[in-house]
């Protein structure tokens, strides 16, 4: 009869768990729906609208990208938007409706992968600091958001795979991966993060059987090779755009993945036979996911005979990235940062539990004046930033170096030993979607995998300072939420400033998106000249404002989307050749591009011949035949 009590009162128990971790669950997924979706059309990058706009609607009119237009991206996204366009209308609100959507994925999927190393309120709380830092500071559909939803995917098929051992997941994050590399080639990194956690993998399963000496031999060669070629890889692409931070900060955490793997080989692994045998078949079922969803979008290509210019697309593309769309990580923040988060570190981890306990609490009384000084002080607000971008290279270092300790000793067991070294992995590699573009909203798209990492990392130290770390995490959601993204990205790392996106851009293809009251006057003066004057289906623009043929619904007569490249005399030639044959009657000239070069002399002249016309609207400068 006791026992049969004791069953109740566990049932009961188990309910009552089992509902508090569903109410948890549906509170942080209707916070984070509510808050990104009442910012869902906040602010605008005109440019980036642009060519995402343009793109699609290209896609829509039967053009395939990089045969028919130049495509900056792989071209999936492109397509996904033109879904977009089909089911919400041909409007810039669309797209962003469309990254909600997979946005709505994304959160408990995340919080599935907290939750994997946290308690039920804690996941829901990283969870809801990852929305913060991710959509609501810039909501337009981009593909690196995309390459975050579903490298998350592919860390939740995988951390399933290392709990279930079924092979299935493995097959599914490689399908997450190779559809990633669909919207934008840097899903690579994630597949490079987990292959590296795959080599780790084969190292510490433990298998039947003792392998010849010549076989262990051979794998320590073929291991130490590969990651020798993935340093060296790495090494490369930074180098060609780099500076005293660059290395340290991108290289660095990859370096720490490598020399961790090498480490648990030559130090803790037992002889065992079919090495070679087991990776492969894991390499194998991955490699098999990713190909999948790449053969099929390569279907069209192949058919038309058009592979060829796809490669040279996506490969010119990046190379006009690295060459001219850059901006070098600050060395002050870096060195800066780090050592005040080893200073941090140092105070919370190395006293005893009762002075760090008196730290959290000191922290908690402290926050208001801290963010008070972010709020009106710029240079306070930069130096948290930078703290907070420095951060990520220390934790996966010391991540690294921890696993590399535990797997010595035996410390933690296999799988939650498997699990940290996944997510480490992944946020080293990931981390290189800020190369070679290295401004504060690209930090955003790697940020939810630092605060996952961290969260693992803490999740696995034996007293972990609960105060300071909680007070941290609620510093960092304030900073975010309070003192960033009101600013929204323009001055995002730099000072705080309140929210200027209150102004409605007109225009049935703008999608009632808010933007600064310059942009809205900007262009519906610039719309208005351009209807009035247009005279046709064509217009030239440029450069750097593909907005201009979305916004007006009108068609580019050139195949130059960005003017990067250097060969002036023949891109005049075909600019004007180009104008002639579409029977064009207006031009539209940005005289303040972002990052290609001003119009240059030669096409100029040439175009005010053409076009003796004028008009200004902000700075752009509008031209028309009589």
């Amino acid at each position: 009869m006791l026992r049969d009590s004791c069953d109740a009162m566990g049932n009961e128990s188990s309910k009552v768990s089992r509902v508090v971790r569903w109410l948890v669950f549906a509170t942080v997924f209707l916070v984070s729906a509510l808050y990104v979706a009442k910012g869902l059309k906040r602010g605008w990058v005109p440019h980036d609208e642009g060519v995402l706009g343009q793109s699609a609607e290209r896609v829509l009119q039967g053009e395939l990208p990089h045969r028919d237009y130049p495509e900056i991206y792989t071209g999936g996204l492109a397509y996904l938007n033109a879904m977009s366009f089909r089911l919400f209308g041909t409007n810039l609100a669309s797209m962003r409706y469309m990254l909600f959507l997979f946005f709505l994925l994304w959160v408990p999927s995340f919080y599935y992968l907290a939750r994997r190393f946290v308690s039920v309120p804690m996941a829901g709380a990283v969870t809801l600091l990852a929305v913060a830092w991710s959509i609501p500071n810039y909501s337009a559909a981009m593909p690196s958001w995309y390459n975050l939803f579903f490298a998350t995917f592919g860390l939740a098929a995988l951390l399933r795979y290392i709990e279930v051992q079924c092979r299935r997941w493995v097959l599914i994050a490689g399908l997450c991966g190779g559809v990633s590399c669909l919207f934008k080639i840097s899903g690579l990194y994630f597949i490079a993060g987990a292959m590296l956690f795959i080599l780790f993998r084969e190292l510490v399963v433990s298998r039947k059987g003792i392998a010849s000496r010549r076989e262990t031999v051979l794998y320590r060669i073929f291991l130490t090779v590969s990651v020798f070629l993935y340093e060296a890889l790495v090494f490369w692409l930074l180098r060609r755009v780099a500076n005293a931070a660059t290395l340290p900060y991108f290289w660095t955490p990859n370096l720490a993945i490598g020399i961790a793997i090498l480490w648990v080989e030559f130090n803790c692994v037992e002889d065992r036979s079919e090495r070679f045998l087991f990776l492969c078949r894991e390499l194998a079922l991955f490699t098999v996911g990713i190909l999948l969803p790449v053969a099929a979008f390569l279907i069209r290509y192949l058919l038309s005979g058009s592979l060829l210019q796809l490669f040279r697309g996506i490969s010119g593309s990046v190379g006009s990235h690295i060459e001219y769309v850059t901006s070098k990580p600050s060395v002050m923040k870096l060195v800066v940062g780090i050592a005040v988060n080893l200073l941090l570190t140092a105070v919370v981890f190395l006293p005893r539990p009762r002075i760090t306990k008196r730290f959290g609490i000191l922290f908690f009384a402290g926050m208001p004046v801290i963010l008070i000084l972010a709020r009106t002080q710029p240079y306070v607000d930069r130096a948290i930033w930078g703290m907070m971008w420095a951060f990520l290279p220390l934790v996966v270092v010391i991540g690294a170096v921890l696993v590399a300790c535990w797997s010595t000793r035996d410390s933690i067991d296999v799988v939650t030993r498997q699990k940290l070294f996944l997510l480490l992995s992944v946020c080293a590699s990931t981390n290189l979607i800020q190369f070679p573009f290295t401004i504060p909203i690209y930090y955003c798209y790697v940020a939810p995998f630092l605060f996952l990492s961290a969260s693992a990392l803490f999740s696995c130290l034996q007293a972990p300072p609960k105060w300071s770390l909680f007070g941290a995490l609620c510093f960092c959601v304030l900073y975010i939420v309070l003192i960033v993204t009101p600013g929204f990205i323009v001055n995002m790392a730099q000072q705080y400033l309140p929210n200027r996106q209150i102004a409605t851009l007109k225009g049935h293809r703008a999608g009632g998106l808010r933007v600064d009251p310059w942009y809205a006057q900007t262009y519906e003066q610039l719309n208005a000249i351009v209807k009035e004057h247009s005279g046709g289906q064509f217009i030239y623009a440029a450069p750097d404002c593909p907005e201009v043929y979305f916004l007006n619904g009108l068609r580019d007569p050139t195949q130059i989307l960005f003017h990067l490249d250097s060969d002036h005399s023949r891109r005049t030639n075909q600019i004007m050749e180009a104008i002639r044959d579409h029977n064009v009657k207006l031009i539209v000239l940005n005289l303040d591009p972002q990052f290609s070069e001003p119009v240059p002399s030669d096409l100029r002249a040439a175009l005010e011949r053409e076009f003796p016309n004028r008009d200004a609207a902000g700075p752009f400068e509008v031209r028309w035949r009589p």
